[in-house]
């Protein structure tokens, strides 16, 4: 979360689509209101399924979360850090996977590269597909899912060094304790400022 705080001053996304059929509808934004040398105070907006959640966050450099504020209530401790860390998990999930794709040649590979504009920001991305559809992935956690359509375009805008995925969409499914989860997504990256 400290590694997107430190990098852009601020994000907005949005992350699209249906598990099981139910809408998971998202549209997150922050903005750094201040940073002093141990501490964040971050101004987020989160939007799921139409409602409205914004919310203040004080990060420590280390990514504690002192205190969050939203829904009329100050939160602290360790309830804070699961609020907080909810706010962020998408970005965060998907960009942790995505940045390895390089890396996963027995699932991935580079469709080439192009040119995306976010905002005032235009830089080059590259394209990552699935090797072939369906693609059966074993997951670390010994699950498996299955990527029926698989494309997600990665790039560092300029001055920053920190990748960031401008647009994603993938749909497929996968297995856990047996029950099986259908899902269809479609990220993109709206606006970012870099600090």
């Amino acid at each position: 979360m400290v590694g997107f705080l430190s990098a852009y001053s601020s994000l907005s996304f949005g992350f699209q689509g249906t598990m099981n059929g139910g809408a998971h509808n998202l549209n997150m934004s922050y903005t750094v209101v201040y940073h002093s040398s141990t501490t964040y105070k971050v101004s987020v907006n989160f939007i799921i399924n139409g409602q409205v959640q914004p919310a203040t966050a004080w990060i420590l450099n280390d990514g504690t979360v002192l205190a969050l504020y939203g829904l009329g209530h100050n939160i602290t401790g360790s309830a804070a850090s699961s609020t907080a860390l909810a706010y962020f998990s998408d970005l965060m999930t998907l960009n942790s996977f995505a940045n390895q794709e390089s890396t996963i040649t027995a699932y991935f590979h580079s469709a080439g590269t192009s040119t995306a504009k976010v905002g005032g920001n235009t830089f080059t991305v590259t394209e990552y597909v699935a090797n072939s559809t369906p693609e059966t992935v074993q997951l670390c956690t010994g699950e498996t899912a299955t990527l029926n359509t698989y494309n997600v375009y990665i790039g560092t805008p300029s001055g920053s060094s920190l990748e960031l995925v401008t647009y994603a969409n993938f749909a497929g499914s996968f297995i856990s304790e047996g029950v099986t989860t259908a899902y269809s997504y479609t990220y993109q990256l709206t606006g970012l400022t870099v600090k």
